[in-house]
C-alpha cells in the first residue's frame, strides 16, 4: 500500500533529500566496471578464436568447402589436419618463391606479377584477371591508336 507514496519529512511535507549523487556515481562506476569486464572477456574470446583459426585455412572453411562439393559428407579430423597442413605449405611455398622473384627484380615489394608468374610457371594455375596473356591484351588495347571518326564525306572527296 505504500506504492506511489513519498516519505515526507521536514517542513511543509517536502520529500527527504536522499543522497542520490553518491548513489548515482557508485551505480555508474559499477556499470563501467561491468562493461569493461564484458569487453575484456569479449576480446579474450575473439583472441582465442583468432588463435584457433590463425592458419591459412580454418577447419570451419574446410567443412564449408566439403559441404559445397558433397553435401552431407563428413570428413575425419585427421584428414582436416592434413588438408590444413597442405594449404599452409602451399601458401608458404608460393609466397617464398614470389619473394625470390621480387628480389630478382631488385624490388623490396611483393607484387601480383610475382605471385602470378610463380603460380603459372610452377603450378599451372592461371588467376583470372592476372594471366600473362590477359595483361598483354590489355596493354595492346591501351596502346592501340583511336579509330578515325567518319567525317560524313566520301573518301577522296575534297
Amino acid at each position: 500500500r505504500s506504492r506511489g507514496r513519498m516519505s515526507t519529512g521536514g517542513a511543509g511535507g517536502l520529500p527527504k533529500a536522499a543522497p542520490q549523487a553518491g548513489l548515482n556515481e557508485k551505480f555508474q562506476q559499477r556499470q563501467q566496471q561491468q562493461l569493461q569486464q564484458r569487453n575484456a572477456s569479449s576480446q579474450q574470446q575473439q583472441a582465442a578464436a583468432v588463435a584457433n583459426e590463425s592458419g591459412v585455412l580454418a577447419k570451419r572453411k574446410i567443412k564449408e568447402i566439403v559441404d559445397q562439393v558433397s553435401p552431407g559428407e563428413r570428413i575425419d579430423p585427421e584428414v582436416e589436419e592434413v588438408l590444413l597442413e597442405i594449404a599452409e605449405d602451399f601458401v608458404d611455398n608460393v609466397t617464398n618463391w614470389a619473394c625470390q622473384l621480387a628480389k630478382h627484380r631488385k624490388s623490396q615489394t611483393l607484387e601480383v606479377q610475382d605471385l602470378r608468374l610463380h603460380l603459372e610457371k610452377h603450378w599451372a594455375i592461371k588467376v583470372p584477371g592476372f594471366s600473362e596473356a590477359e595483361q598483354r591484351a590489355a596493354k595492346k588495347a591501351n596502346m592501340a591508336p583511336e579509330p578515325k571518326k567518319p567525317t560524313g564525306r566520301p573518301p577522296g572527296a575534297a
